[in-house]
């Protein structure tokens, strides 16, 4: 009996019981997991090691050769603007200072805070090989800006975006040519020269260059080649491009009348003060590249300095990030669409002439 009353004493808590367990609504069965990815499954592949995981940001460097120009400058900042546009974090920016020491220390610095990828403008390139195996030591993708990535026998070792360098050149010497044949200015070419301030070391720049002096010689062939002086200054800063031409302005004193191209707006700017204090400014024509710097020049009342082959710093900013941006996170292979001749593909950009006539319709916001 004992037992009985027992047994039917539990009875009754189990029946008190089941009520209060289930008087929620069951919930829904969890969604069974998705199948494990193998070999035989190859649509679920899992994602490459080096790709960002969900909500990851993606960090990336880049280095400049000298952040005091205002190319580099303006590139930094279109730069670092299209990266935040992206999502990704804040853009590291690096600056050699012209300076293959700074550069080496700069570049390990970068590389230890685990960048995903680096933008380089790189200040000597006999360090092309150097960063190229410290960057794929670290897993990670580079891109050359401004100036390639080469090894000793000038072949690419990374995608690269630069300037068209020799047309753009080209392109400066056939205005000069057809702005002094509008104005009659080669009437004495015995005590006229031709001032070429080149970048010697920059293998980007020596190009244009030589395609100022092609078209040059092109339109006047029989100019004295002596009173064509082609000089070096070096980095390409204001005050070099000042030191070289005063320089050549004192060696030569039977030129009355000097053309002057050069590499870039500073050597150009540096140009036009020299012959400013030789008193030669008046019958002189300098011509740059950028527009930077010319276009304070074209607001003066008076600068001889009155031409420029304009280049949107920008565009290299931008599109070196993009292109990062894009690889990092789908693989897609960095400027392969503009793959010629080289080993890695190169994004081109090129240069269009503005003057004070025009430069505030050409360069729009850059003109401010």
């Amino acid at each position: 009996m004992k037992r009985k009353l027992t047994a039917l004493f539990l009875t009754l808590l189990m029946a008190l019981a089941l009520p209060a367990c289930s008087s929620a609504q069951p919930e829904a069965p969890a969604p069974e997991a998705p199948p494990a990815s193998t070999a035989d499954s190859p649509e679920e592949a899992p994602a490459p090691a080096d790709t960002p995981a969900a909500g990851e940001k993606i960090k990336i460097a880049a280095i400049y050769r000298d952040m005091t120009q205002s190319w580099f400058i303006q590139e930094a900042a279109a730069a670092t603007a299209t990266a935040a546009e992206l999502g990704m974090e804040p853009l590291i920016v690096g600056d050699s200072k012209e300076d293959p020491s700074v550069y080496v220390n700069v570049l390990d610095n970068i590389l230890s805070q685990d960048v995903q990828g680096l933008i380089v403008n790189i200040c000597d390139q006999q360090l092309s090989k150097m960063t190229v195996d410290k960057c794929a030591e670290a897993g990670i993708p580079v891109v050359a800006v401004d100036v390639p990535l080469i090894d000793d026998a000038g072949n690419y070792l990374a995608p690269a975006i630069e300037l068209d360098s020799y047309l753009s050149g080209k392109t400066m010497g056939e205005w000069l040519a057809d702005y002094i044949g509008k104005n009659e200015l080669m009437t004495e070419p015995e005590t006229t020269g031709m001032m070429i301030l080149a970048m010697e070391k920059v293998t980007s720049c020596v190009p244009r260059s030589d395609g100022q002096y092609d078209a040059f010689k092109a339109a006047f062939p029989d100019f004295p080649e002596g009173n064509i002086i082609r000089i070096d200054y070096g980095g390409g800063s204001s005050d070099e491009g000042y030191n070289a031409a005063a320089a050549t302005i004192t060696a030569n004193p039977q030129i009355k009348r000097w053309f002057v191209t050069a590499a870039n707006d500073e050597g150009a700017q540096g140009a036009t003060r020299a012959l400013e204090q030789a008193g030669l400014d008046k019958d002189a024509v300098v011509i740059g590249l950028g527009g930077y710097h010319a276009k304070d020049e074209f607001r003066k009342d008076y600068s001889c300095f009155i031409a420029s082959a304009y280049i949107q710093a920008s565009v290299p900013g931008q599109e070196s990030v993009k292109a990062l941006y894009e690889n990092i996170t789908n693989g897609t292979p960095i400027f392969e669409e503009y793959k010629t001749d080289k080993a890695y593909g190169v994004y081109p950009f090129s240069a269009v002439m503005v003057t004070a006539e025009n430069f505030e319709e050409i360069m729009g916001e850059d003109a401010k």
